[in-house]
């Protein structure tokens, strides 16, 4: 595996990398462990890691990606962590951003995951009632 770090601006094409690191940076074609710069742009490429604080991300594959901003277009991705996110067919399992825009196919999101949590806690409020209960009416 290759390995990059730490140039001004940096352009990787058709290649496998470890870690990729540079103030601005563009991948097309690449497969790569983990990417970190200021401003990103990934093109059919796939990341396994990624920090950003600008991404544009078009027909990719990421594992995890965090950003400030985005774009991500016709893309999967496993877990996302942004300010602000525009998305564009883009299909991922979780989704934690405040600001979302477009068409975005998620299995779990923010309004999802406190739905689930405020569910899980009402039914074990429930449960533990329901017990209590049943111990009074035994005693």
């Amino acid at each position: 595996m290759a390995h990059e770090n730490g140039s001004a601006t940096s352009h990787a094409a058709g290649n496998r990398f470890d870690e990729l690191s540079a103030t601005h940076l563009t991948v097309e074609r690449s497969a790569v462990r983990f990417l970190e710069a200021d401003q990103a742009m990934v093109e059919r490429a796939a990341v396994q890691r990624m920090k950003t604080r600008q991404a544009e991300l078009n027909q990719s594959a990421i594992g995890f990606a965090s950003f400030e901003q985005g774009t991500i277009r016709q893309s999967n991705v496993g877990a996302v962590v942004a300010k602000s996110v525009a998305c564009d067919e883009v299909r991922t399992a979780v989704l934690v951003s405040p600001v979302v825009r477009g068409e975005v196919h998620t299995w779990l999101d923010m309004r999802s995951a406190v739905a689930i949590g405020v569910g899980m806690v009402l039914g074990k409020t429930l449960i533990a009632g329901v017990r209590a209960l049943a111990r009074r009416a035994t005693s």
